[in-house]
């Protein structure tokens, strides 16, 4: 450490404390996802196979995310502190986590293209095609990303990847933003939309509560994953904050994990008024005015990302006055 320099030390110090820091926060927020974890599967013990190997998927690779910045954190602030020919290098997690934050939300954004479709009653395809596409388009820059960070050797290279990480903020940020419109337009704004048309002098509709708890949690994860985006790539050539811009690559796969584990436990639990089944809810044999107001049924149609039932109905004017629309609030 003597022979550093003023500047290269004050270099130092910037670059691994914004290590350190952003290590704080993927502790954190690593935390955050253990706890939201644990109540999914307390709550839904029995639910489908596929879901809870999407949850492990998830959780995974939350965790090893957690790992490998961990070890990056105590290779630069103690097995190689103040050593500028270590730091020069590109430790092998910063290869590693991109991809790891990159599948996680591959993996959360095909979940909610899959949601999506259900929605529709499985009719439309060219919503969840884009998502799909624009998904699939940011993870493959990613992996370019990572085949750069693991044919390269120094730090100095990272400025390669500057110009193509716009790609990946470009198709992931679409796809989140597509998300949350369709989310609200398909739980809030196509009932309104429709009520005005039938019953214009009446009072406005409100979405139900359920509704509108999925509507603030998917609009809320949404915006911190584009703002973690968008910062990790404003700042990645700010030289003045050092490695600062890394904190939102370390939460990245923690706000895609809590945004699925949110979406899945804000349904009723196994517990609750009905049965889950393997993640799909039933509403058989329940009684009470949410289960009987609306009369004529052709059908149900249950989907476990947020157990939303669908009844389709014969909607007349006196159904849409008194109930809004054809979906059971609280089976969510």
């Amino acid at each position: 450490m003597s022979g550093l320099s003023p500047a290269e030390q004050a270099q130092i110090n910037i670059s691994v404390g914004g290590v350190v820091v952003s290590n704080y926060f993927s502790y954190l927020t690593m935390g955050i996802v253990l706890s939201a974890a644990w109540i999914y599967f307390s709550k839904f013990p029995n639910d489908t196979w596929w879901l809870r190997s999407l949850v492990i998927l998830c959780v995974s690779l939350c965790i090893g995310d957690t790992i490998a910045t961990g070890v990056w954190s105590y290779d630069w602030a103690v097995a190689n502190y103040a050593n500028p020919a270590a730091m020069a290098f590109i430790p092998w997690a910063v290869v590693v986590e991109p991809f790891l934050f990159a599948t996680c939300g591959l993996t959360v954004q095909l979940f909610y293209a899959w949601r999506l479709w259900t929605m529709t009653m499985k009719k439309n395809w060219i919503l969840p095609g884009v998502i799909g596409c624009l998904s699939i388009l940011g993870w493959c820059t990613i992996c370019w990303q990572v085949n750069i960070l693991a044919t390269h050797k120094l730090i100095s290279d990272l400025r390669l990847l500057l110009p193509v990480a716009w790609v990946w903020l470009g198709g992931s940020v679409g796809a989140d933003v597509l998300i949350t419109s369709s989310m609200i337009y398909y739980l809030d704004l196509r009932f309104r939309i429709k009520r005005h048309k039938t019953q214009q002098n009446q009072a406005s509709y409100h979405a139900p509560r359920r509704f509108r708890q999925i509507i603030v949690w998917t609009v809320e994860c949404n915006l911190l994953s584009l703002l973690a985006q968008t910062i990790t790539i404003a700042f990645f050539n700010e030289s003045s904050i050092g490695f600062s811009f890394v904190m939102t690559n370390m939460v990245l796969a923690k706000v895609y994990t809590f945004s699925l584990l949110v979406s899945l436990n804000i349904r009723h639990s196994d517990n609750d008024h009905g049965t889950s089944d393997g993640g799909f809810y039933s509403s058989r044999g329940r009684g009470g005015p949410e289960s009987t107001a609306l009369s004529i049924r052709h059908g149900t149609v249950a989907f476990p990302s947020t157990q939303v039932t669908v009844d389709i109905q014969q909607e007349t004017t006196a159904n849409w006055q008194a109930k809004g629309p054809a979906f059971n609030a609280d089976e969510i």
